[in-house]
């Protein structure tokens, strides 16, 4: 299984990309909890993209390549935003009282939680995400 999308950088794409890659891993027999755990995963990484990548000199896209091995699921997030390394924040502290937790910050820790393995580099002019989920 090899799949490409790509849609502008904008939020009023989301939905459209996020039941793209659904439909897709639901024909490749990919069963609900990876789909869903994929669903979680793409929000989190393209809205972070949407709000933190903001470059007006440059028309931005969002890429998402997944490919399907005997390992999982290896999929790569591209955009051509500013420089954003979201696996550079932060952990949350999940010990804190929710009154007293800065907003955000909790999605990233998702992925974290989520992914056999995320890694971050920045290849000019994109910030490129990999992200490898187990199918097992």
């Amino acid at each position: 299984m090899r799949l490409r999308l790509q849609i502008p950088c904008e939020r009023t794409q989301l939905g459209l990309l996020l039941d793209s890659i659904e439909q897709a891993l639901l024909e490749h027999g990919i069963h609900k909890e990876l789909r869903d755990d994929m669903r979680l995963i793409a929000e989190e990484v393209v809205c972070n993209a949407i709000e933190h990548g903001e470059d007006e000199t440059v028309q931005r896209r969002i890429a998402v390549d997944i490919a399907r091995d005997d390992d999982g699921l290896h999929v790569e997030f591209r955009d051509n935003g500013r420089p954003f390394d979201p696996l550079d924040q932060e952990p949350p502290d999940l010990e804190a009282d929710i009154i007293d937790r800065p907003i955000g910050g909790l999605g990233v820790h998702l992925v974290r939680e989520l992914a056999h393995s995320v890694r971050y580099v920045r290849e000019e002019p994109y910030n490129v995400l990999h992200v490898v989920l187990r199918t097992r």
